[in-house]
């Protein structure tokens, strides 16, 4: 385990510590020390654990999950998409725990430990509504710029889809795989997201200084939701459209052999007359018996060709 004391004021008595992949003793004498309940220390060494608020007497605990930026891109299930912080905070500390270093939370960190707690807050709240703060609005920072990536990803789809081109069938189901999976990740950001609004709404006190600062931290998760929100409906309609258009080619492919279907059909039907073998067909001993069936068909087919381009049926 590392632990390192990110801040640590005398007045107001307030510490910062930073644990990374505690085991559990250590863990337990962590929170023997600061008097933490039993039951969310177990939490802490759950890494599947989706965004949870816990009061207890003269302490809170909270988890959220931060997006990992080195996630593959093709990942598409929470604990691969991101990293879970387990938080407890008191009025003189708060605690994180993590498994791995996480380069927002360590750039957040770097900024307490050069000359952060100068201005810090001094009164009676102390600096702990601060820093909670900020460390809740870094967490939520994390998702923005894949977000915008998606984004860009999506506009690239739609641009591509109505360049006019057609795709081969495998550039169609790598596109329609991407974009599914571009669609399930947004959905994991969107779900995520509403969790961590109803612990910033839970966690936000009904007085206090703290107030403006977690209504700000409330505001970003809300406007990070509606962003989730839209490039959800985005990426639907993209699938949606992706499969309109494949429907419609292959109405085209159909009615390519419609078209082919009827204009053999008559002629087909005509063949399979001359092909009775009855002794009374007069025509079949006439000289002009051969050209003038094949006239007879050459007129069908023409008829039937200019039926279909009168009606518009060829047309593309």
């Amino acid at each position: 385990m590392t632990v390192s004391i990110v801040l640590e004021l005398k007045q107001p008595a307030f510490v910062w510590l930073d644990l990374v992949q505690p085991t559990r003793e250590e863990l337990l004498d962590v929170a023997q020390r600061f008097g933490l309940h039993p039951t969310s220390v177990k939490d802490c060494l759950d890494p599947e654990h989706l965004p949870k608020f816990e009061p207890f007497e003269g302490h809170t605990f909270i988890i959220i999950r931060a997006y990992d930026q080195q996630a593959d891109p093709a990942s598409s299930t929470v604990q691969e998409l991101t990293r879970k912080i387990a938080i407890f905070y008191g009025s003189t500390f708060l605690i994180t725990i993590h498994r791995t270093e996480q380069p927002w939370l360590a750039a957040l960190q770097a900024k307490y430990q050069s000359n952060g707690a100068a201005r810090l807050p001094q009164g009676r709240e102390g600096p702990q509504p601060q820093v909670l703060s900020h460390l809740l609005n870094s967490a939520l920072d994390t998702y923005l710029r894949p977000m915008e990536a998606i984004e860009v990803r999506l506009d690239e789809f739609e641009e591509r889809m109505f360049s006019g081109e057609d795709l081969a069938g495998r550039e169609f189901a790598s596109d329609l795989r991407a974009i599914h999976v571009l669609k399930r990740q947004v959905t994991l950001i969107k779900r995520l997201l509403w969790r961590m609004l109803d612990v910033v709404q839970r966690v936000t006190p009904s007085t206090g200084r703290g107030v403006p600062l977690f209504r700000d931290v409330q505001e970003n998760v809300e406007s990070y939701h509606f962003f989730a929100d839209e490039l959800l409906d985005d990426a639907n309609t993209l699938l949606n459209v992706q499969l309109a258009l494949a429907s419609h080619r292959t109405g085209e492919v159909v009615r390519v052999l419609t078209v082919f279907s009827v204009f053999f059909l008559p002629l087909t039907f005509i063949v399979g007359i001359y092909g009775m073998n009855f002794d009374f067909m007069p025509e079949l001993r006439q000289r002009w018996g051969y050209p003038a069936v094949m006239v007879l068909m050459a007129m069908v087919t023409l008829a039937i060709y200019l039926w279909f381009r009168h009606r518009g049926w060829l047309r593309r």
